[in-house]
């Protein structure tokens, strides 16, 4: 009995053994193969694809990753596996479960991601020049639903209807080699193309989206672009804003703002209000019509701005960054300042109305600021004061 007792034991110790050592061993690695083509696919095999191109006969497109891909309608370039040469039916099809996609045509007139793809967390679309040759590019990325970054980049569209990318964390509209300007997250993320020509009309983002970064240069006119939901929002960066509103009514989390060189003459009203997360506000070769700001007490916040305001309205921010940006701005551009919830001084007051230009201009301050030698120095440039 005892010796049936022990040999059930090793047994069992034996089987339990195995046992783990099954659940211990790795999982085979399935092996990702080179991409492969098939140019010899119709034209309805082709618009079944996952991706789907329409680019002239003979053009070239640039397909990476070099691994996981099926490329219909196009050869291969011999001596580049990322080149392909689109065959006579005018229709390049794209297959495969891969993490990032990128192509690069300058000649697509159409492209189309509208069955799943649900691998596909990064896509990139760029023209290969500076701007793309088609007139028109018409995208359409229904089946691309579990985007986390886009970017598209040297095209010329009406719509971008991004509504069915409600995981979307990462939108780049547009190149300007952002990483010049140190926003390490896109950089990492999407990349950082050069500056490229980029017309989107306007783009529709989902009603509930959790967009984080935003990047751009495309020249949306104002509503065009909803930046006022996208609650979720940190991080911004614009070059050449044809937009004037900078107001990101929803966005708590902003912590860096960054834009440049408004195109067509447009003051950018810079109206955030409160913005507790707020670190850096970066403004340059520009005017605003308005810059208010409110409750954000980072050590350099306007730091490197310098472009003017009209209007200037600071509320419970760091106060030798509302001297120092009001001095070194005002000139002849700002006409009112409002300084509230701050602890300033006499000498304060008097260093920052040395930066004023002649504007007949209104400075509103606490009572006890506009003292005799305060009151003294705005008449000398022609400005008043005003009690909060």
């Amino acid at each position: 009995m005892k010796k049936s007792l022990v040999l059930l034991a090793l047994a069992s110790l034996f089987i339990g053994t195995t046992s783990c050592r099954k659940k211990d061993e790795p999982k085979p690695v399935v092996p990702v193969l080179p991409n492969t083509t098939d140019n010899t696919a119709d034209a309805t095999t082709i618009k079944n694809s996952q991706a789907v191109f329409t680019v002239p006969a003979g053009s070239i497109v640039y397909i990476s990753p070099k691994k996981g891909l099926n490329i219909l309608g196009a050869t291969m370039d011999k001596s580049d596996s990322t080149k392909f040469t689109v065959g006579s039916n005018g229709l390049l099809g794209i297959n495969g479960n891969v993490d990032i996609l990128t192509v690069q045509s300058d000649d697509a007139t159409e492209i189309a991601l509208t069955k799943s793809s649900p691998m596909l967390k990064r896509l990139r679309i760029l023209s290969k020049s500076r701007s793309a040759s088609a007139t028109k590019t018409t995208f359409n990325l229904s089946g691309a639903t579990e985007l986390e970054g886009l970017l598209i980049s040297g095209y010329t569209t009406d719509i971008l209807d991004l509504t069915k990318q409600t995981k979307l964390r990462y939108l780049a509209l547009g190149g300007f080699n952002w990483k010049n300007y140190n926003f390490v997250e896109m950089t990492k993320f999407l990349g950082s193309p050069n500056e490229m020509s980029t017309d989107i009309e306007e783009v529709k983002l989902p009603a509930n989206n959790v967009i984080e970064y935003v990047a751009g240069r495309t020249p949306f006119q104002n509503g065009k672009f909803d930046i006022d939901n996208l609650p979720r929002l940190k991080k911004f960066f614009w070059q050449s804003p044809a937009f004037a509103n900078l107001t990101f009514a929803k966005s708590q989390n902003l912590e860096i703002l960054f834009a440049n060189a408004p195109s067509g003459g447009v003051k950018l009203n810079v109206d955030l209000g409160n913005k507790p997360k707020l670190q850096d506000i970066t403004l340059y070769n520009a005017t605003l019509s308005k810059l208010a700001v409110s409750n954000t007490t980072a050590a350099n916040l306007l730091k490197d701005s310098s472009a003017p305001a009209e209007v200037v309205e600071l509320d419970n921010i760091d106060p030798a960054q509302a001297i120092s940006y009001i001095k070194r701005t005002a000139g002849t551009t700002t006409k009112s300042i409002t300084l509230k919830n701050m602890s300033l001084t006499e000498a304060q007051i008097l260093d920052l109305i040395s930066g004023l230009g002649a504007t007949n201009g209104t400075l509103k301050v606490k009572a006890d600021l506009l003292t005799t030698a305060v009151k003294a120095a705005l008449t000398a440039k022609g400005w008043t004061g005003s009690s909060l």
